[in-house]
């Protein structure tokens, strides 16, 4: 058995910064979730808050994802991300 079949196929959390310099929920709280992975792709820097907080560029309790970059958390609070441009892109699977 794979991972993918012990996880099950996730909630896709994907999408783009809807209004630059503004944080927008990426996924809501769930007390079911066992995590969440996150990957930047856009060319410019987003920032990631898992702790339930909304995210803010160069803000404490947000992480700086630079293009490219993964992120993985556990965690079952809300969690919220951020970019300075609208329609900065990002792939995002929650289980």
């Amino acid at each position: 058995m794979n991972v993918s079949e012990l996880l099950g196929p996730g909630a896709d959390r994907s999408g783009a910064i809807t209004a630059g310099n503004t944080a927008q929920q990426l996924a809501p709280a769930n007390p079911s979730r066992r995590s969440l992975t996150f990957q930047n792709i856009s060319a410019a820097d987003l920032w990631i808050n898992p702790h339930g907080n909304p995210a803010g560029i160069d803000t404490a309790g947000s992480y700086k994802l630079v293009s490219g970059a993964f992120y993985q958390v556990q965690t079952n609070k809300a969690v919220s991300v951020i970019g300075a441009t609208t329609g900065q892109k990002f792939t995002a699977t929650e289980v």
